[in-house]
């Protein structure tokens, strides 16, 4: 099945972009039943980390907050010192209102408290990387002379990994990660223990209704086994890397120490017993995420009949879709993706799908198909950022993997004189788009001159500066032998084939000029350069 006109999906778009009325109540406790110290409850859109609107709970742990919107979103339940939950929610053609009260479970804190560190706001709690706090009378406080962040994060370590958390004695900032961050009100900075609730791993979610509070349990154990392979699955890559054997590392493993086959019958038995439609494909995922029994698993198969293209929960994780697809015949897995494309409501199912597909195209060298689905991605989903990271895979693009660099004329180093693209052909060459007091720019073409100076293989280097260079940027050009061309402006027309998207603008190209990689492959010069160089079409 191929994608069918824009015109279809515009109307679709318009179709599906009716707002319905969402109004969440309900009461954010601990484990004990007691409202704690700071709580918020956040709704987002499924596959975003940002939310539409955050809300913090009244002193009683009561909360309400209202949106609109379609689509699968998600309710995150927050509190200090606590795990966070995340509910799903599917918006359809009708107003929603719900009511949920939730018990958290505290977070993981270390038994014993061998030391307490003060880390940056975004740290997570495996950072080592931090400002030891000093114990006096009871209280975790600086040392003399140390200065902490104005935003910050505390790390808890021993008899265990480290926990983020953060000083309730400040105000606080729940990030997208789920922890949150202090933000302190004056000069000091202390942290009390007494603080910390009694830990507790229980988690209790009641829903007011029946229907949702079946999707609800779904959902909790596909994201607590998530977890729990992800958990393992880190910690087994360590043990692996100490050891030095990385090709003993067999995820098939984690499944069977999961008991994946156990979940398998859970979730068998739940499918026979739920009333929701919407409960029984979230179990169905769930089943998604376990390894399949051969070809024909039966629960995979039942998944694909029983979640058609339109229903709004892959976004939840689009990855499952795929895994699910993977063994399908390639007619019925493209058929099934071009139709889930056009229908599904849920702008992140359809552009995680798109952009997936629009990559595997441009890999294939499907120009055709990799038009369509640069045009359904970013004509049906403008505003998701994956729209905006596709440019570079359109396939009408200029400078793209795999094309020819087009012709140029820059002014060249002397009076008069040009360099163009002829100039860079029977070698390999990077062009280089730079500008003085860009430290990007100089540190890129510092792990060019490391690379340069560590092999001898022949590579033209054009460097293309706004103004002419100074300073550091002047330096480093000394180090390393190139061709230098000069525009005065960032928006001069010379610049208007290289199709600069930002600085500093990197084009690797062989000795024939077609296009190897560009800024966004090339991190790091010092290693790319002959990676790509290598790399066969």
């Amino acid at each position: 099945m191929q994608l069918r006109s824009l015109a279809l999906a515009a109307l679709l778009c318009c179709a599906t972009a009716a707002a319905q009325r969402i109004e969440i109540s309900g009461r954010i406790l601990d484990a004990r039943g007691n409202p704690p110290a700071v709580a918020h409850a956040e709704l987002r859109r499924a596959g975003r980390l940002e939310p539409i609107v955050q809300v913090r709970a009244n002193p009683d742990g009561s909360f309400a907050l209202s949106a609109n919107g379609s689509g699968v979103f998600l309710l995150r339940l927050a509190a200090v010192h606590h795990c966070s939950v995340e509910l799903p929610l599917v918006v359809g053609e009708s107003d929603v209102r719900e009511r949920v009260t939730v018990q958290l479970p505290t977070l993981p804190f270390p038994e014993r408290r061998d030391s307490v560190l003060v880390v940056q706001e975004r740290a997570l709690p495996e950072t080592a990387a931090g400002i030891l706090l000093t114990l006096r009378e009871g209280v975790y406080t600086l040392p003399k002379g140390a200065r902490a962040p104005q935003q910050y994060r505390i790390a808890i370590r021993g008899g265990g990994r480290g926990v983020v958390t953060a000083s309730v004695r400040d105000s606080l900032v729940l990030a997208p990660d789920g922890y949150y961050s202090g933000v302190r009100r004056d000069s000091t900075f202390s942290f009390d223990p007494a603080e910390l609730p009694r830990p507790s791993d229980a988690l209790q979610v009641r829903c007011e209704s029946a229907a949702w509070q079946e999707v609800a349990d779904a959902y909790l154990a596909l994201a607590r086994y998530q977890r729990a392979l992800t958990d393992s699955s880190n910690a087994m890559m360590v043990r692996a890397a100490r050891a030095g054997e990385f090709a003993s590392y067999d995820p098939s493993q984690l499944h069977a120490m999961l008991g994946a086959d156990r979940w398998r019958d859970t979730i068998a038995a739940r499918l026979g017993s739920v009333r929701s439609p919407l409960a029984e494909q979230m179990w169905l995922l769930f089943a998604l995420a376990l390894p399949p029994h051969g070809s024909s698993d039966e629960l995979h198969r039942r998944a694909l009949q029983r979640i058609p293209p339109s229903s709004p929960l892959w976004a939840l994780d689009p990855q499952l879709l795929f895994a699910a697809l993977a063994q399908r015949p390639d007619g019925e897995r493209r058929a099934f993706l071009d139709e889930l494309i056009e229908t599904n409501p849920d702008t992140t199912a359809r552009a995680v799908v798109a952009f997936t597909e629009l990559v595997g195209a441009s890999a294939a060298g499907d120009r055709q198909r990799a038009r369509l689905l640069y045009a359904a991605l970013t004509e049906r989903c403008p505003t998701h950022p994956l729209a905006r990271t596709a440019e570079r895979y359109n396939p009408d693009r200029r400078i793209r993997i795999g094309a020819e660099l087009p012709d140029f004329r820059l002014p060249g180093k002397q009076k008069g004189s040009t360099v163009t693209r002829a100039n860079l052909l029977g070698k390999p060459a990077l062009v280089a788009v730079v500008f003085d007091g860009c430290q990007p720019c100089v540190e890129r073409l510092e792990e060019l001159v490391a690379w340069r100076d560590s092999t001898k293989r022949p590579l033209r280097l054009l460097v293309v500066s706004i103004g002419a260079p100074s300073g550091d940027l002047a330096r480093v050009l000394g180090r390393i032998e190139h061709t230098l061309a000069t525009v005065p402006r960032f928006d001069a027309p010379e610049l208007e084939p290289l199709e600069i998207e930002g600085y500093p603008a990197l084009i690797l190209c062989d000795e024939r000029g077609i296009i190897k990689a560009t800024s966004q492959e090339l991190r790091n010069l010092r290693t790319d350069v002959g990676r790509y160089l290598d790399v066969q079409p």
